[in-house]
């Protein structure tokens, strides 16, 4: 079966906000790449110092760490819902973001008697 993927910022979104509420996120009052920003827990070293917020190109989101030293520096909100946000959630995120292309519109060999 062939897949395409959907990049959609609007499908993202949702899933965006659920994982700032797994990270115990807040709303910050500065800005991240010129959009809002959250400040969550590191879902790697559990510090109070990373960050969420648009891509610089705003076609995804980011969690960023800027300081200290965590090995997580910088992760796309694909990769962060695949590694910390469970089964379900990455479930629920692969549907929402690649669609079939399968279709039943193929004919099967005919037997060349019947008319």
């Amino acid at each position: 079966m062939n897949y395409v993927f959907k990049s959609d910022i609007n499908i993202e979104y949702p899933f965006y906000k659920e994982m700032i509420s797994k990270l115990s996120g807040s709303k910050s009052k500065s800005l991240f790449n010129g959009q809002e920003k959250y400040e969550v827990i590191c879902p790697r070293c559990k510090k109070e110092k990373a960050v969420m917020g648009y891509g610089r190109t705003r076609n995804t989101f980011i969690l960023a760490y800027p300081v200290d030293g965590c090995d997580l520096s910088g992760i796309v909100l694909h990769d962060l819902i695949k590694r910390y946000g469970g089964d379900e959630m990455f479930d629920r995120w692969r549907k929402a973001r690649w669609k079939t292309t399968y279709t039943e519109e193929w004919f099967p060999i005919k037997n060349k008697h019947q008319t």
